[in-house]
This record gives C-alpha cells, sequence and structure tokens, in this order.
C-alpha cells in the first residue's frame, strides 16, 4: 500500500462505539490502497483524479467529482490515477447502524453516481468536525453517516427517475415550482420548455396521469398547505405566494383537498 500525502487528523471512528468515520486523503501519482476486506458501508467521493477499484474480481472506474458505494464484506483493491495526485473523501458506517428499508434501498443502488452538491456537503459537514467525547458528537457524527447512505439512495432513485422521464417534463415541472405566484397558462409552460401546448399535454398525461395545468394547480394547494402549517403567513399572503386568483378561491381548493378550511388546517396542525 502505497503512503499517501496527507491523511487529515481528524479521520475518526468515534459514534456508536467507533462505528462512523468521515475522512480526507490524497495519494501520489500511482498510489494505491488494499487489498482489503470492506467492513463498512463506505461512500468514496473523488475530488480530483480517478480511481480503478478492483472489487472482488470486477474492476470498476470511478472517475473524479463522482462517489461510489462499497458494500461490505468485498474484497476491495484500489488503484489511482497514474500521471496526477488523486483526492479523495469517505463516509464509512457499520453495517450495525442500518435498518432493513436502507438496507435495501442501498442493495439496489448503483455502484457510483456524480458528486451532487448536496452529498458533497454532507460530506464536508462530517468532515468539519472536530475529535470530541460528547454524546451529542457522537450521535450527530452518526445520523451524519446514516444521513449520507440514504442520501445516496435517494440520488440513485433521482438519477433512475430522471433516465425515465423526458427532459422536457422535468424542466416543465421546474418551471411550475419556480413560478407558482405568477399568472401561468398552458402555453406559458409550453413556451418555457419550447414544446406545443398539444406535446406537452400528452407528455404528462403519459407520465403524470394528469394535465399540466392539474399538476399547476395540485402543486399549488399542496405549497399552500405546508405553508399555512410551517409558516405564520395570513390566509391571503399565502393564497398570494402560491398563485391563488384570490382568498376564497384558496380557501375553497384547500376544502376541497383537505376537507377543513385554511384556519382549522392551521389550527389542527397547531395543536
Amino acid at each position: 500500500m502505497s503512503a499517501p500525502i496527507r491523511f487529515l487528523s481528524h479521520v475518526r471512528r468515534l459514534c456508536s462505539a467507533e462505528m462512523v468515520t468521515f475522512g480526507e486523503v490524497t495519494y501520489p501519482p500511482g498510489g494505491s490502497c488494499g487489498p482489503r476486506v470492506q467492513p463498512d458501508y463506505q461512500l468514496v467521493a473523488i475530488y480530483e483524479g480517478e480511481a480503478h477499484i478492483l472489487i472482488d474480481d470486477q474492476t470498476n472506474y470511478l472517475p473524479p467529482h463522482h462517489v461510489a458505494l462499497m458494500r461490505p464484506g468485498h474484497r476491495e483493491f484500489f488503484q489511482f490515477a497514474v500521471q496526477t495526485a488523486t483526492r479523495h473523501a469517505w463516509c464509512a458506517v457499520h453495517p450495525s447502524l442500518l435498518d432493513a428499508p436502507l438496507v435495501e434501498a442501498l442493495a439496489g443502488a448503483p455502484f457510483c453516481l456524480p458528486l451532487t452538491p448536496r452529498l458533497h456537503s454532507l460530506i464536508e459537514l462530517g468532515l468539519s468536525l472536530t475529535p470530541s467525547e460528547l454524546a451529542t458528537a457522537h450521535s450527530l457524527l452518526a445520523q451524519l453517516g446514516l444521513c449520507a447512505l440514504l442520501l445516496y439512495a435517494f440520488e440513485a432513485d433521482q438519477a433512475a427517475i430522471q433516465t425515465l422521464t423526458p427532459l422536457v417534463l422535468i424542466r416543465a415541472q421546474q418551471f411550475i415550482e419556480a413560478n407558482l405566484a405568477s399568472p401561468m397558462r398552458l402555453n406559458d409552460i409550453a413556451r418555457a420548455v419550447h414544446v406545443s401546448a398539444a406535446h406537452l399535454v400528452k407528455l404528462f398525461r403519459r407520465h403524470l396521469g394528469v394535465t399540466p395545468m392539474r399538476y399547476l394547480w395540485d402543486v399549488r394547494v399542496r405549497r399552500g398547505a405546508q405553508l399555512l402549517i410551517q409558516s405564520g403567513l395570513s390566509v391571503s399572503e399565502v393564497a398570494e405566494r402560491c398563485g391563488f386568483r384570490s382568498q376564497f378561491h384558496f380557501s375553497r381548493a384547500i376544502k376541497r383537498r383537505y376537507g377543513l378550511s385554511p384556519r382549522a388546517l392551521r389550527r389542527q396542525a397547531w395543536s
């Protein structure tokens, strides 16, 4: 195993009887690690360089700005970039901390995914914690490790959905979400994603089972209910921010969906 250039001092196993690790290391050109048997569920994120990882008898490629999921019980050997240094971070969680749903979700996840800002931020937060014997620090690190694995499973599900969902439909949904407060017609949405209104209706019906305008009003009602429950905005302010023509229109939509008036829905949630 070649020696790394840098090994951060706060690489550690602290939480829940030393069952979670966040760490970062830079290997010189041609560096390697292993062979070893993986004891944990481990996320390996490549920031610079690359890695060819032999897992059992199969070689896997991990490019820069991607993150890989290593599973317990498998024999691994890492061969890092030959021409440049490789900087990578990791999060390792002992299998005993995972519940059955998370184990099942990770079982179907791919070997690697692009390193999203969300996952990068979570790993960086784990790296930022300094060693501590505080019980809260142990619990925090354990939860961050589990959240990182859960986020990886979530990102995998998102990627699968986007693979099956036309890009036009995704962009239309994003446009609707970003412009809820504004008056919006079918032609406005179609124009924003550069397709005809008829084609957009066909896509929404085929993939979501509703028309674009039905989807728009469903999102507005859900967002309105969320603001009623989680903010102190008045009913009229919530109605305006969610794109309803009037407070009466908003109240009628909430009553139809939840069986309660906006104020009654808020009282029920707050009590």
